[in-house]
């Protein structure tokens, strides 16, 4: 019943997908292309293992009908079944990914949890969770999730193991079965396109950022809600050092050149879809982060760059020369590849406080190993500060502030260390600004720390940022949104007020776009898992006075001028001939993941193929239909 089920709403999906995408788009394309329904009654649908456990059909166990995939003889946690759906998943969609879970066996524990994922290629292997839950022993339970297929991947699959361990038990490596894997289009809410933009209210008084990993903006509503309120990004991790430093690459350098410990390899793969992101909308990037104990190899400190952790730590010397060089190399790379988008500041160091020890700095040895520790003091000691400062004004572009960057950074003591730290930094015209992160709970810090931790870092000549905001809050009550968003305006209004008395107040970024990515689960931010603005919203926006007017851009589709005779119908990247490259400018126009052409307002004319004054899906359409050769002319041009 369930499959004839499915089987009737994959079909109503098909012929609506039809419909929406009008004449230029078969059945065949919209089915093969965004709707996948693996139900293991026929074959194995492509499924395998990722290594040398089993995977088969099985019928012992069946969620729906009488056949199922079991894993079994697994050694690792990674071990499990795994699909490349590179021919069906389409690059840019939101999918709802489901497949149900079973495990069974008197000797294993009642509930082990299970993870499904994705793998693909931009040049080296990406992994991503997609949803881990815990499922119980003896019944079938639905993992279910949301992924945006990026659009630089290549060799997409969708695998399911159990959650990863270094150091697996025997219930770790059990045997399981999957059913009824389905990935389905999702239905994506709508932003609220009707209410004040956060950009345009605090427009005269600082920029506002948002944070955001890769996955936050890939789904359409993500990147419209992000274009709407903000006006700066900063990467919520794809610009730390473990996803820069590139291993393979430093070991391949270190062959080629014997003896040479001291030139670390670096890669933008991590980081390149908010960088395109970055570029295509003209968005400033705020650089976070270059310096910090955490996220970072443990073997871009050993000899040899070593995984071994018996190697040795490299001395102080050859450390620095590894650190200017990392900083250097990742400099020249975001100029080479990115030399348009605009790293107006970077967070050089982070974190590097720690007031419970004897020094106010953080104890030497691997985070890794022990969560707090720092390698930089391990090998380096307290002179990693100012190194990485040095290096970071030789190497960054000439007008990108350089910050250092922490938490509870209102709070006396730590307060005193940062202080002591920013001022030897001011003296030797290291540093520009303050980043303090903001990240708030319901009962503190009080409105008077964080006011008197501004005027104490910007009496030092120094501009502040707020770099990390939320305010962590489990309760999704109404009462519960009412209290954070008196707890938001009181701080918010605070700064505000602050700014217009004189304080070098420059940027406020809000970390993360919705309350479903925050980092810390809950409610912590200003917009809900459906995108829509919370109450804590509303409450920083209406007592605002204005500073200075700023003017809206429209988010309409743009009416198109008649074209000039200089202009080449369907060359939006100004090249004069049309070809590939130009219809895929026109695909991420109408994907929202550009909201320009190359050629400026002539691209914008340009792709306007059919005349009809605006930019829309008939346009990609006979675009498509010429490069096919299906047609000679575009109507614009007849």
């Amino acid at each position: 019943m369930l499959k004839k089920k499915l089987a009737t709403l994959l079909t109503a999906c098909v012929i609506t997908a039809v419909s929406i995408i009008g004449s230029f788009t078969t059945i065949a394309d919209v089915s093969a292309g965004n709707l996948i329904n693996d139900d293991f009654e026929t074959g194995i649908s492509g499924w395998g293992p990722r290594g040398d456990e089993t995977v088969e059909l099985s019928t012992e166990q069946a969620h729906s009908g009488t056949s199922s995939v079991k894993i079994s003889n697994r050694t690792q946690t990674w071990n499990g079944a795994i699909a490349d759906k590179s021919e069906t998943l389409t690059l840019g969609e939101t999918y709802t990914l489901s497949v149900y879970l079973k495990y069974v066996g008197d000797s294993y524990a009642s509930s082990q949890r299970f993870s499904l994922q994705l793998q693909y290629n931009n040049g080296a292997d990406v992994y991503k969770n997609i949803k881990t839950i815990a499922v119980n022993k003896g019944t079938w339970t639905l993992l279910e999730g949301q992924l945006t297929v990026p659009l630089d991947a290549k060799d997409v699959k969708i695998y399911v193991e159990t959650e990863w361990k270094s150091s697996p038990s025997t219930q770790d490596l059990l045997d399981f079965y999957i059913d009824d894997f389905v990935a389905m289009p999702a239905t994506l809410p709508e932003i609220e396109k009707d209410i004040a933009s956060l950009k345009d209210v605090f427009s005269g008084y600082f920029k506002v950022g948002g944070a955001a990993a890769a996955g936050e903006i890939a789904p359409k509503p993500g990147k419209e809600l992000f274009l709407k309120h903000y006006n700066s990004i900063t990467f919520g991790n794809e610009l730390k050092p473990d996803s820069v430093l590139d291993y393979n690459a430093t070991i391949a350098y270190l062959e080629a050149n014997p003896g040479d410990q001291v030139n670390p390899q670096v890669s933008l793969r991590a980081a390149k879809t908010l960088l395109d992101f970055a570029r295509d909308n003209n968005i400033p990037v705020r650089g976070h982060v270059l310096v910090w104990h955490a996220q970072t190899p443990d073997w871009f400190f050993r000899e040899n760059y070593s995984q071994d952790e018996s190697a040795p730590w490299v001395s102080k010397e050859i450390m620095l020369q590894r650190l200017e060089n990392y900083i250097k190399n990742v400099m020249e790379l975001i100029k080479k590849e990115y030399p348009t988008v605009n790293f107006y500041a970077w967070d050089v160091v982070n974190e590097a406080v720690d007031p419970n020890t004897s020094t106010g700095m953080r104890n030497p040895g691997s985070n890794n190993k022990t969560s707090g520790n720092s390698l930089w003091m391990k090998t380096v000691g307290e002179d990693f500060i100012v190194k990485a400062f040095e290096y970071a004004r030789k190497y960054a572009p000439a007008d990108c502030k350089l910050f250092y960057n922490d938490y509870n950074e209102y709070e006396d003591k730590k307060m005193g260390y940062i202080v002591n730290i920013l001022t030897n930094l001011k003296a030797k015209g290291l540093v520009d600004g303050m980043g303090m992160q903001s990240h708030w709970i319901m009962e503190y810090p009080s409105i008077s720390m964080v006011e008197n931790a501004v005027r104490k870092y910007n009496s030092l000549g120094l501009e502040v940022q707020l770099t990390e905001i939320d305010i962590k809050n489990t309760d999704n009550s109404a009462s519960g949104l009412e209290r954070q968003a008196e707890r938001y305006q009181q701080f918010i209004t605070k700064i505000a007020a602050l700014k217009k008395e004189g304080l070098n107040i420059t940027a406020l970024v809000f970390w993360g776009v919705t309350d479903a990515t925050s980092w810390l689960g809950g409610y912590p931010l200003l917009f809900n898992g459906e995108y829509k603005a919370k109450p804590a919203f509303y409450s920083i926006v209406k007592n605002i006075t204005p500073i200075a007017t700023s003017t809206v851009t429209p988010t309409a589709t743009p009416k198109i001028t008649p074209t000039p005779s200089s202009i080449v119908i369907g060359d939006v990247d100004g090249n004069k001939a049309v070809n590939s490259i130009d219809f895929g400018w026109v695909r991420k126009y109408l994907l929202g993941l550009s909201n320009s052409f190359p050629a400026g307002n002539d691209g914008l004319i340009a792709a306007d193929v059919n005349g009809d004054g605006s930019i829309n899906s008939l346009d990609y359409g006979w675009m498509r239909s010429k490069l096919l050769g299906m047609i000679e002319k575009f109507p614009a041009e007849e």
